[in-house]
């Protein structure tokens, strides 16, 4: 039976195409809902709106090249500038905080592959893009969650701080009190809750791991600190 189904999904009547279709918005509506439970710009209407777009691109090719033959037409041209456009699209969604926080490579690549699944959708392989789609899914949900935990116990650690600038020497003693070693330090004059402070970015490397809770809740009770956040 499952046979059957896959050989109704890569043919090209108007009922197989509705149901690679509706396989792309379903699957790249599922992958958006990671993205947007995290509030990114790009959520569910976007992904199942990519992949949707390059299943109908997909089906286009096919189209043309059983029409016309392969030997009027270069196929490539529609799948490449699909690739191309997607990847303007993703370029959209990175943005540089002035925290020097990159954010939006996840969704970026995330726009993407489902991109690639959409293609595969509308080329009608079923099979491989249900084994795609489980891999996007899974990297999305469950190596994030393995991610987090990497990250909240690495031994590097990216401060943002809004401080007193007569009381800087204090993070520095702290530093050194506790071995860590500065690997980069950055000063600023930005716009600070308070308009006497300097925004500090250090990075550090704590030599061993550590809860980064505790390392915040260490630092924002050094006098002069008005404002902590990892970055």
């Amino acid at each position: 039976m499952l046979n059957t189904f896959t050989e109704y999904f890569a043919g090209f009547t108007t009922g197989a195409i509705a149901l690679r279709l509706l396989f792309a918005a379903v699957l790249g509506c599922i992958i958006g809902l990671e993205r947007a439970t995290k509030h990114h710009p790009a959520g569910m209407r976007t992904f199942a709106l990519v992949c949707l777009g390059a299943a109908a691109s997909a089906i286009v090719n096919i189209y043309l090249g059983t029409a016309f033959g392969t030997g009027r037409t270069d196929l490539s041209r529609i799948l490449a500038g699909v690739v191309s456009g997607i990847g303007f699209l993703g370029v959209g969604t990175i943005i540089i905080t002035g925290k020097n926080q990159v954010r939006g490579l996840t969704t970026a690549a995330g726009l993407w592959t489902t991109a690639t699944l959409g293609i595969m959708l509308g080329s009608g392989m079923l099979q491989i893009s249900l084994i795609l789609f489980v891999l996007i899914f899974s990297t999305m949900f469950g190596i994030a969650r393995i991610s987090r935990v990497q990250e909240k116990y690495n031994r590097y650690i990216g401060l943002y701080m809004e401080i007193d600038k007569t009381m800087t020497r204090g993070v520095y003693d702290y530093i050194n009190d506790c071995g860590y070693e500065l690997s980069s330090i950055e000063k600023k004059r930005d716009k600070t809750l308070k308009g006497s402070d300097i925004v500090l970015i250090l990075m550090m490397d704590l030599k061993k791991r550590r809860n980064h809770a505790e390392i915040l809740s260490e630092v924002s009770q050094l006098e002069g600190v008005h404002y902590l956040e990892e970055v």
